[in-house]
């Protein structure tokens, strides 16, 4: 899944209120045998994984791991209740673009690292606001290349190789004359297309993500990729291409049916193709038509403290731990999620697992979603900014624009005081 977008749909009340006994650390501290008690959240995906490394952990510093299931945007949700109320878990996993919101809001516990040899700049932006230090990464995820082993031969290294299987019979597509499902990517949502905006040169905030007052989504870069991208959505692509809500839906289908070539998507799929016993393959997003890379989003999760915590200590130790050379490396094991941490991750690329080198590989170029709170702005109002310049209902430069707009405005109502 999409970790950060799908954060900002969760907003229902239940959730509020959702397992506060289980998550209780705050108000009852220590265990049965008088030991003290760190709370850890986490989904039920990763519960083995953390059982796995906590007992090392318990016997170094003499605390009782207790491991709460919840899931992780359900937990962010939460915290800005459970804390003050003495609910919430000591520690959990975040989404990194949901890290800068809460801990400028004053929901985590700012921590000093004691060593961040294992993670480079990138790593270490995406869980750093303003110059603190929110939590330690734990994996990273980016957007990939997926192709078809039994249609093409190897992954194609260009747009041209791209638009050279629209020429391939195989791929017509049968009920729109001269349309190709050879190569197909969900352009109309922003996440999937902002590697193609940042690739010509445009790009959401200015210095590193931080600026929310520079804005370059509509410059002279960015329109060049909106008219690259009309291309593909009237020569190549069938119309229904232009369908946000089913779009994503047509173009798996295309690729699990053998009827597209190649596709990008997430990490995330690649559990749906081994379940279909899809002969697939991963790789970096070909070099774009200026010679330039794709340059998707950056995003992951990271180990984070609640600011709320009676144990600060023991939770800052926790956060090193948990993203340790030895123990980020088995959580790769465990879950197939590439690590943050430099040294774990090179182990992982040595297995030589695709999909793990391709994340890896595309990571370089990849772009660290902005984890600042403006950013909420950010994906509604780039909503329709390709679809808009596609459908022929706005000029590529006018459509940026209003994104743009929409974008400036809903910023300076919610923030700029």
């Amino acid at each position: 899944m999409i970790l950060f977008k799908k954060g900002f749909a969760l907003l229902a009340a239940s959730v509020l209120t959702f397992g506060l006994a289980a998550c209780s650390n705050s108000k009852d501290p220590a265990s049965s045998d008088g030991k003290k008690v760190l709370t850890v959240s986490v989904e039920e995906t990763y519960k083995e994984s953390i059982e796995s490394i906590k007992a090392k952990f318990e016997k170094e510093n003499d605390v009782t791991i207790k491991i709460v299931e919840k899931q992780m945007f359900e937990q962010l949700e939460a915290l800005p209740l459970d804390g003050p109320a003495g609910n919430a878990p000591d520690v959990m996993l975040a989404a990194y673009d949901r890290i800068g919101g809460l801990g400028q809001q004053g929901h985590l516990l700012e921590i000093k690292p004691s060593n961040t040899n294992s993670f480079g700049d990138k790593e270490m932006q995406q869980v750093t606001v303003d110059g603190k230090v929110y939590g330690m990464p734990l994996v990273i995820e980016t957007l990939v290349l997926y192709y078809n082993k039994d249609l093409l031969q190897t992954a194609p290294k260009t747009f041209k190789d791209l638009e050279k299987l629209t020429e391939d019979s195989r791929f017509a597509f049968a009920s729109e004359k001269g349309k190709s499902t050879g190569f197909l990517a969900k352009w109309t949502d922003f996440y999937m297309s902002y590697g193609l905006l940042a690739g010509y040169g445009g790009y959401v905030f200015g210095k590193n993500g931080t600026d929310s007052g520079d804005i370059g989504l509509n410059n002279k870069g960015a329109v060049e990729a909106v008219k690259y991208a009309e291309k593909w959505f009237k020569t190549y692509w069938p119309k229904g291409m232009q369908d946000n809500s089913s779009a994503d839906d047509f173009i798996q289908q295309m690729f699990l049916d053998g009827k597209a070539g190649a596709i990008i998507g997430g990490p995330w799929s690649a559990a749906n193709y081994k379940e279909a016993k899809l002969n697939y393959g991963a790789a970096p997003i070909p070099t774009l038509p200026n010679g330039e890379e794709y340059a998707p989003f950056a995003g992951g999760k990271g180990w984070v403290a609640s600011k709320y915590t009676k144990e600060p200590e023991l939770a800052e130790k926790w956060l090193e731990y948990a993203t340790n050379d030895a123990n980020a490396y088995a959580f790769y094991e465990d879950t197939n999620e590439v690590p943050a941490n430099t040294a774990a991750r090179k182990k992982a690329d040595e297995q030589k697992n695709e999909l793990t080198s391709a994340v890896i590989k595309q990571y370089e170029t990849a772009t660290p979603t902005p984890n600042i709170p403006e950013m909420a702005e950010v994906w509604t109002g780039a909503e329709s900014l390709i679809f808009d310049a596609v459908s022929g209902k706005k000029a590529a430069q006018t459509s940026a624009n209003d994104a743009v707009n929409v974008i400036k405005d809903n910023i300076k109502e919610k923030y700029v005081k």
